[in-house]
């Protein structure tokens, strides 16, 4: 809970700093609080949706192919004697290990509501 709170002060500052940054420029205001939002936005989406793809196990098969291939080789089976890193599983067992992040939901409705006010305000700027 404290992660959550923390992301939505940390967004909130992030915002004033827009708005700020934005008085600060000699450009029109409206102009430049309306690309702060979508820079904003646009990396809030990026982000939360790389943590949706990492969450549900999208690289897990391609690790397990390089562990793989790793043993394969005669100097992998050496180098794998020295370090853990290929603590190699069944397939099963690999794939089915998924990891739960708290805020990629926070990423994504924040960014996609901030990407959905940058496009109105544009659109209603620009007719």
């Amino acid at each position: 809970m404290k992660r959550i709170r923390l992301f939505h002060i940390f967004t909130s500052l992030l915002f004033v700093i827009a708005v700020v940054v934005a008085l600060l420029q000699k450009k029109n205001l409206l102009l430049s609080i309306i690309d702060s939002l979508f820079i904003i936005g646009i990396t809030y989406v990026g982000l939360g949706a790389l943590l949706y793809i990492f969450q549900k196990g999208f690289f897990n098969g391609i690790v397990y192919a390089f562990k793989r291939f790793r043993n394969s080789t005669k100097q992998g089976k050496y180098i794998s004697q020295f370090d853990d890193l290929d603590e190699m599983k069944e397939a099963h067992e690999e794939f089915g290990v998924q990891r739960s992040y708290s805020v990629t939901t926070s990423f994504l409705t924040i960014g996609a509501l901030t990407l959905v006010l940058s496009i109105v305000l544009t659109y209603l700027l620009y007719t």
